[in-house]
């Protein structure tokens, strides 16, 4: 579960929560694709993206 102070994050930064959401996302994508249901690099690709652009908002 997330922190707190990242639900605090959240409701000032309503983009945040896209971020998250796309995080999320792509962590089911990249199990899908490991088990052979989907594409591993394309939900490696949505996992990673996610990240960038909430570190990039929090910066």
């Amino acid at each position: 579960m997330l922190p707190k102070k990242w639900g605090n994050l959240e409701r000032q930064r309503p983009r945040l929560r896209w971020a998250t959401w796309g995080m999320g996302a792509g962590v089911v994508l990249t199990a899908l694709g490991a088990l052979g249901l989907g594409s591993l690099p394309f939900g490696i690709l949505v996992l990673v993206g996610s990240g960038v652009w909430a570190y990039t908002m929090l910066r």
